[in-house]
């Protein structure tokens, strides 16, 4: 079991908070049984309910994640855990408006569900929180069975029956709503037990006290008699508005529309009393609730307010005897009838009440004294103006009660991202201060007598951007923003080309041109942003546009093209920060200048979109239904109007252009209806904006775009468990990624942009590089690949699984070997084309070292050099045979590596764990008893226990033990049903001839590639006799990926291949002593008489370099780092400095067969284990086909030993080896250390093969 503590304190550390004094009297509570953890969480959610902070919410978040991790499949209490994990995140997001484990939570939560039948009770907690309301006239599924029988099973203080019990009574008043009247006897009951269930500091109190209230009032109005229903609406309106109260100054945007809601449901539930006993107290009290809800809420365009408030003038006009208030209620009225239309269901309510009202106008007069004294005799005119209400609708404009959001994290409260269409804002770790602006163009006066120039072309609106005029970077950072072919986005090139901008525009003679540079500029500063995700540069964008704006007159050429794209990123830094002011300062902004520019030309359609937008997401902030509808009115006209551009773009030739209008256009349509959707509560309508999604008409997008949009398509669908689609838009998104991690970019950037692609941006601010540090958790956490295939096995495609975890592993190691690729065959069909491929991945090669002169310079070839490369390969494809060249193999492709042996590709998910055996026959899928979690926590205490640097036998014993207890779970839960389904299931025979022994190849991804799978097993001196391990069945190798394993078959040479023997010692003893690395080099010199040495001060990296193309074996007697925050920086430690992963990767060896790197861990990655970025894969890269490494730091006994019997192992006839059998030479040798060193696992077991 992982220590709790730890696992807490890893928690708090990404959200940046310390323990307090309420979470460490709750781990003072938690024995090592999980079954003792509800307890604890159950106090830890109500401190942070109660304003202990969001650090006690999230210690519940680690304990229940903890819990589901390690208990058994099967534990009785795993239904309550994934609740109270649910509560867990619902409180960080909902009070504290922290979504930053939102996505995790919803990862692991669907995890739940697999290997489990739908009506299991697991299954159903972890689903039915989350389940928006059933549709009108909808049948009731058979979860709400099944979550009224887990609400029975759940004892009665458990925080998650009131969550269950509210979104049960919800659902049949849904259905009540849809005319099923015999619902609203469940609805009234669940609602009750909701009530009964819930305290006031209840997360849920808010949403249960308006369910509570509206079935309350339902109920009252079908049977008057029952006086309790009322009494109960009215306590539990008063529960609603408390608890919204409650919420404010915890972290969460005060939710105006969530408040409006409490009011008027209170408002309602008052109004009915005052039917039965009505005083003059109630009334105002429902007038002042009504009148809050008006402050708060969205605009009366239902008549919400109206109607309700005539009705209470008109009771109070009377108890107060009031003409005043009387008129007033009839002009209410009346204004609703003139602007309802004929037929609206109000109007006949609205005629009955103006005829009490009248009654009562009447009696006034009558009786010119106050006569509400008489109000039992006068209660049927009363009765005539409070008892006919209006139906109660929990559509638009008010969010029903408690209703949960569509979308990844979305409660009551949570802002809309209409980019992400669903996906709720990442909280930034400390609130953002409203910044202050200058006033907008629509706020100032108009401009002075000069009127605008005329448009250089009616059809574009404004002048055409000169295109020409832009220096070089910036011209080609402008090509990446705009192309569809690639360009990537050069974080190098935006610095180049800002510093370019600023010098263009501190030139004197730039007045014509100076508003579209100052446009380029923006939008060059503003892209760095959405790079880091940094809101701080952004705003730094925007000030910047500003000050060009301000001296720039309006009359100037491209005035309005600089405001709109200043506006358009201030509505998005807006949006980043949840300033709806700041948003709504940016739309009035557009506004103004999309009502500047010629209706129905290129530029007013840019503009329409782009205030539609902008528009759109003000509309979420404020939940305003009025705005979000004409958002969608001026999106949709602006659609219309560009199907008339087509032909006139011709004449001007601005197809290019043109061609990208549509698929733009369309992506902010449907985020705009996906957010009108979500203002209407209209499940039906968001989930028809979802569907909209269409990878194949996005072809013309920047592929950010695309891979951004398949990337929320597949978390739309992983929350939804739509597991077919959402493995189809992992498909898309992995298709596109390559062209994020384009050759153009640095090595570091192809680096970050890949961590950016594969593993989100878990919260805002968290950039690419510094980000890094503020996840200590280094071994854990989803990728693309990963939950692409993880959906797949869900959907039952093993064969698109396998593909899928293909495509994410080793992205850029598969990259980096294109260049590398054997052309044997192209040079036979084709010899034109395979000496161009020569020469240009030579050429890509240098473009990539670098050089000495200008930074500018060398960037742009580097981008030359990419977009030839990309063209060649176009043409290539094009002729017949290779159509697939260098594309991601075929299944058939990917079974035919397997005829050496089995080849297990393992993918290790929060969703689940399976394993992916590839044989030639076929792909055997075996599920996989462990969750993501728990692998994690088992790799970081056995990589704690192997780096134990102690001379403590005590401590050296326990880290022996937890040594063996994961190489005996690793063979329970993953070795040997591998090795079962592979057909590898007893063990080898004595004495079994070395080639005789059976290969099998591992590929691990995320926490496991960090334990070794090829030492597992019972491994105990005691145990050793019953050969219950991999060691005992098979000789394992390891490989990045099987394309990884494909190329290197195809550079391994024949025995005898020609090549010297290289070996680099550097001092690895105490106090720079040699100590083991001499014995090391001694021992291959006694087996290789031809060896060549670098020694001491000789071995510096520049040597080392100039001596490898020669080898065809090199043997590094060295240490070797791992760099945990940047793995191309890990390194060997050579005299002189560091030789790293990136400078061996750069190099091409015609000769390399086998590289020996025995050094400290020369063979493991903390930062994208999925990438395989460490020593023994940059050899791979550089051209060693094999490599021997090891995980951990080696024994420089065991090593020295290991070294002699090796190379005798693979000496060949004459002086030479043959290095085709390294891999079962180590296999054997490892297998005699194991017994020799039988009591000290880490000594023998870190040693692994990499490779052919």
């Amino acid at each position: 079991m992982p220590d709790i503590d730890v696992v807490v304190n890893r928690m708090l550390a990404r959200f940046d908070v310390s323990r307090s004094a309420e979470v460490n009297r709750a781990l003072a509570s938690a024995t090592d049984d999980p079954h003792s953890w509800l307890v604890p969480a159950a106090g830890l959610l109500r401190a942070a309910w109660n304003g202990d902070g969001l650090g006690a919410a999230a210690a519940v978040a680690a304990l229940m994640g903890l819990a589901l991790d390690t208990a058994p499949h099967h534990h009785p209490e795993r239904g309550r855990w994934a609740l109270h994990l649910w509560l867990a995140e619902h409180t960080l997001s909902a009070l504290y408006g922290d979504y930053r484990l939102s996505q995790e939570v919803r990862h692991r939560l669907a995890a739940q569900t697999q290997n489990r039948a739908a009506d299991d009770p697991v299954a159903v907690a972890a689903t039915y929180p989350d389940l928006p309301l059933p549709r009108h006239f909808e049948a009731p599924a058979p979860i709400e069975r099944e979550a009224e029988r887990l609400v029975a099973r759940l004892p009665q203080d458990d925080l998650a029956r009131a969550t269950l019990l509210i979104r049960l009574a919800q659902a049949a008043y849904q259905r009540y709503e849809s005319g099923n009247t015999a619902q609203l006897t469940d609805a009234w009951e669940r609602a009750r037990a909701a009530l009964s269930a819930v305290t006031p500091d209840h997360i849920e109190a808010a949403a249960v006290g308006r369910m509570a209230a509206y079935a309350g009032v339902a109920w009252f109005r079908l049977h008057l008699q029952d006086r309790s229903a009322v009494e109960t609406a009215v306590r539990a309106g008063r529960l609603a508005v408390d608890a919204v109260q409650r919420t404010r100054g915890h972290g969460a945007p005060y939710d105006r529309y969530e408040a409006a809601t409490a009011h008027f449901v209170l408002a309602i539930a008052l109004m009915s009393a005052a039917t039965d006993h009505p005083d003059l107290a109630t009334v105002d009290e429902a007038i002042a609730h009504l009148e809050a809800f008006r402050t708060d809420g969205p605009p009366d365009d239902r008549g919400m307010y109206s109607v309700n408030m005539a009705s209470m003038l008109s009771a109070r006009g009377f108890l107060a005897w009031s003409p005043e208030d009387v008129m007033r209620s009839d002009e209410l009225w009346a204004a609703l009838e003139r602007e309802l239309p004929a037929g609206h269901p109000l109007l006949p309510h609205i005629a009955l009440k103006r005829e009490g009202a009248a009654k009562v106008a009447r009696l006034m007069r009558t009786f010119p004294f106050n006569a509400s004294g008489l109000i039992g005799d006068l209660k049927p005119l009363f009765g005539g103006v409070l008892t006919e209400l209006p139906p109660l609708q929990l559509d638009a404009p008010l969010t029903p009660p408690g209703y949960v959001s569509p979308g990844s994290g979305g409660q009551p409260g949570t802002e809309w991202d209409a980019d992400s269409q669903g996906v709720p804002f990442s909280a930034m770790t400390a609130p953002v201060a409203e910044p202050v602006w200058p006033p907008g163009p629509d706020t100032l006066p108009a401009p002075g007598p000069h009127p605008a120039p005329e448009p250089v072309s009616p059809l574009y609106g404004t002048a055409p951007p000169p295109l020409a005029d832009l220096p070089p970077d910036a011209a080609a950072v402008w090509r990446s923003m705009v192309a569809d072919d690639g360009s990537p986005l050069d974080p190098r090139l935006l610095v180049l080309a800002e510093k370019e901008l600023r010098a263009r525009l501190a030139q004197p003679d730039q007045d014509d041109g100076r508003g579209w540079m100052a446009s380029v500029l923006v939008h060059v500063m503003a892209i760095g942003s959405t790079l880091t995700n940094d809101a701080a540069q952004l705003e730094r964008a925007v000030r910047c546009g500003d000050e060009m704006l301000a001296d720039l007159p309006r009359a100037s050429p491209h005035y309005i093209d600089l405001l709109c794209t200043v506006e358009n990123y201030r509505h998005m830094y807006g949006v980043m920060c949840r300033h709806s002011a700041t948003v709504e300062r940016a739309v009035g902004a557009l506004l103004w200048a999309r009502e500047q520019l010629p209706m129905g030309s290129i530029a007013w359609l840019g503009g329409s979109i782009t205030y539609a937008h902008a528009l759109s997401d003000l509309s979420g902030l404020l939940r305003d239904p009025v705005r979000s509808a004409e958002a969608v009115r001026v999106t949709q006209d602006a659609l219309r109007r560009l199907e008339a551009l087509p032909e006139q773009a011709a004449v001007l030739g601005t197809e290019p252009f043109q061609g990208r209008l549509r698929p733009a256009f369309d992506q902010v349509h449907r985020a705009v209806l996906a957010t009108d959707a979500y203002v209407r509560a209209d499940n039906d309508a968001f989930d028809s904006a979802q569907a909209q999604w269409d990878p194949a008409a996005e072809q013309l997008l920047p592929p950010t775009a695309r891979f951004e949009n398949a990337r929320s398509a597949l978390l739309r669908a992983l929350e939804n468990r739509a597991w077919a689609q959402a493995a189809d838009a992992a498909a898309v998104a992995l298709d596109v990624l390559p062209l994020l991690t384009s050759r153009a970019l640095g090595r570091d950037d192809r680096q970050d942009a890949l961590r950016a692609a594969m593993q989100g941006r878990p919260y805002l601010m968290a950039t690419s590089r510094q980000g890094a540090a503020g996840l200590p958790d280094q071994i854990t956490g989803t990728s693309l690949g990963r939950t692409g295939c993880a959906v797949a096995i869900a959907a039952g495609r093993p064969e698109q699984a396998l593909t899928l975890l293909e495509q994410g592993r080793a992205v850029l190691m598969a990259q980096d070997l294109e260049a590398r690729t054997d052309v044997s065959d192209l040079a036979e069909a084709r010899p034109e084309m395979a000496a161009r491929f020569t020469a240009l991945s030579e050429r890509m090669l240098r473009a990539e070292r670098g050089g000495t002169g200008e930074e500018s310079a060398r960037v742009r070839e580097q981008h030359t050099v990419a977009e030839e490369w990309r063209r060649l390969l176009t043409d290539i494809r094009a002729q017949p045979g290779f159509e697939r060249f260098l594309l991601p193999p075929t299944v058939r492709q990917l079974r035919d590596e397997a005829t050496q042996g089995p080849i297990v590709m393992i993918n290790v998910d929060p969703l689940r764990c399976d394993a992916l055996v590839v044989t030639t026959d076929g792909i055997r899928h075996v599920p996989l008893d462990v969750t993501e979690g728990n692998v994690a926590d088992r790799a970081q205490e056995f990589l704690a226990a192997v780096a134990l640097d102690s001379d403590s036998p005590h401590e050296q014993e326990q880290a022996r033990e937890v040594i063996f207890r994961t190489l005996e779970w690793l063979w329970d839960t993953v070795a040997e049903p591998v090795l079962d389904a592979a057909g590898l299931t007893a063990p080898l025979p004595h004495n079994t001839p070395r080639q005789a022994i059976p290969r099998l190849w591992w590929s691990a991804s995320g926490p496991l590639a960090h334990l070794p799978l090829h030492a597992a097993g019972y491994q105990r001196k005691g145990h050793l006799a019953q050969r219950r391990s991999v060691l005992d069945r098979v000789a394992s190798s390891y490989t990045p990926g099987i394309r990884a394993l494909r190329h290197a078959r195809q550079a391994a040479a024949p025995a005898g291949t020609g090549g010297s023997y290289l070996a680099v010692a550097q001092p690895t003893g105490a106090g720079g002593s040699r100590g083991a690395s001499a014995r090391e080099v001694a021992s291959v010199a006694r087996v290789l008489a031809a060896l060549r040495v670098l020694d001491g001060t000789d071995a510096t990296p520049a040597r080392v370099l100039a001596e490898l193309p020669a080898a065809a074996v090199v043997h590094f007697a060295c240490h070797g780092v791992s760099d945990a925050e940047n793995p191309a920086a890990s390194r060997l430690s050579l005299a002189g400095g560091p030789l790293s992963v990136a400078e061996i990767s750069r190099q091409r060896l015609p000769h390399a067969q086998l590289a020996l790197l025995l050094a400290c861990h020369t063979a493991r990655t903390n930062r994208l284990p999925d990438e395989a970025i460490h020593l023994a894969s940059a050899f791979q890269v550089a051209g060693f086909p094999q490599v021997i490494g090891a995980m951990w730091e080696a024994a420089d006994l065991a090593s020295g030993k290991l070294t002699e019997q090796f190379y005798r192992a693979v000496r060949g006839y004459g002086s030479g080896l043959d290095v085709r059998q390294a891999s079962r030479a180590l296999h054997v040798i490892v297998h005699g250390l194991r017994t020799r060193y039988a009591k000290s696992p880490a000594v023998w077991a870190p040693y692994m093969h990499t490779g052919c």
